[in-house]
């Protein structure tokens, strides 16, 4: 995948989210709202697609701000903030593909995972695609009962190298050989095993 063919399209322009693949070091230089993970440029923030082809710099543009709340229903992206076998905290960054700068913070419950693991299945720097279920008493509780919810971004919590799914729950990491368990977006299980 390359800078012309991004995950998500607004206006016509070229509209990615964090971890998205931009191009190759061989490509592009890393500049603004991308960095380099590997061999391959990604994006670190939710916007629009911006290289400079005169001086190979592959920049992300940062997505206009809305003032929207997240509802029920809507699909949102955040950082993993803190994460415990019973509950994450997350820091909403887009709500339905727009980016937002209003800083909501979520919960996603993790008790009906946790009898089935014996580690956590997020880590705190993970980013996350999940779906808002309730917004009661304004506490935005989060769940992954939806299509391509789950991590969409992480790293070895080991040595910080990029990371392979070996399932839908399971990653290894490409430099150190670490095994750790997280709970993947389906779309993160295809992007990993193509590169």
């Amino acid at each position: 995948m390359n800078a012309e063919r991004a995950v998500s399209k607004k206006s016509g322009r070229n509209f990615v989210l964090p971890g998205d693949l931009l191009a190759t070091i061989e490509e592009f230089e890393a500049g603004e709202g991308s960095t380099t993970i590997g061999e391959t440029i990604v994006a670190s923030i939710m916007g629009e697609v911006n290289p400079d082809m005169a001086n190979r710099i592959m920049s992300v543009r940062p997505a206009r701000e809305v003032g929207r709340i997240p509802h029920e229903g809507d699909i949102i992206v955040g950082n993993v903030e803190s994460a415990s076998s019973s509950v994450a905290q997350v820091s909403i960054k887009s709500i339905n593909d727009v980016e937002s700068h209003k800083e909501f913070s979520a919960m996603l419950s993790m008790r009906e995972d946790r009898g089935r693991r014996s580690a956590l299945a997020l880590k705190a720097g993970d980013v996350l695609r999940a779906k808002v279920m309730s917004t009661t008493n304004s506490i935005y509780q989060l769940g992954l009962d939806c299509e391509n919810c789950g991590v969409i971004y992480t790293v070895c919590s080991v040595c910080g190298g990029s990371v392979v799914a070996l399932g839908q729950d399971r990653i290894k990491c490409r430099e150190c050989g670490t095994v750790d368990e997280r709970l993947l977006s389906a779309d993160f299980v295809t992007y990993s095993r193509a590169h």
